[in-house]
């Protein structure tokens, strides 16, 4: 889903680290999905600059986010890209840096909007990711909402 509503999508070292490499380690589920979308293409792994490392060393240590968040944050900072984020203090700390971002569910309701989703699969899609990762009762709600309205 995210390559139809994103063709081109970028990971950062440490969070193919995180993903890949110790998703293997302990068999989660979905890894050979992200080496699929690698080997195909439409998902690589950026090349952090010098200042965007730097950057990223400087969020680990004033912000107290993850390497893989932090690079993200920097990558997105320095090139004026979206970032997805599912960390609250990540997106906290892209929101203060001006960062566009979305949540995993915003990208759900993207996914909706562009019509790679029904309501239905949405509210189911939301409905299972709730059972994955904490959402906001309000986040859920909104998008809920909003899709129901656009619906219409």
């Amino acid at each position: 889903m995210l390559r139809s509503v994103h063709h081109g999508v970028l990971i950062e070292p440490e969070v193919k680290a995180e993903t890949v490499d110790a998703g293997k380690e302990i068999f989660a589920p979905g890894v050979e999905h992200i080496e699929k979308a690698l080997d195909d293409g439409w998902l690589q792994i950026a090349r952090l600059s010098s200042k965007e490392r730097s950057t990223a060393h400087s969020i680990i240590s004033k912000g107290g986010l993850g390497a893989g968040e932090a690079e993200s944050i920097a990558l997105a900072s320095s090139r004026k890209l979206m970032v997805i984020l599912v960390d609250k203090a990540a997106r906290s700390f892209a929101e203060v840096m001006g960062i566009t971002f979305l949540g995993t569910a915003g990208l759900l309701f993207q996914a909706f909007v562009k019509k790679h989703l029904t309501l239905s699969e949405l509210e189911d899609a939301v409905e299972a990711l709730s059972q994955t990762i904490w959402l906001s009762p309000a986040v859920v709600s909104d998008i809920l909402r909003k899709a129901r309205e656009a619906d219409r």
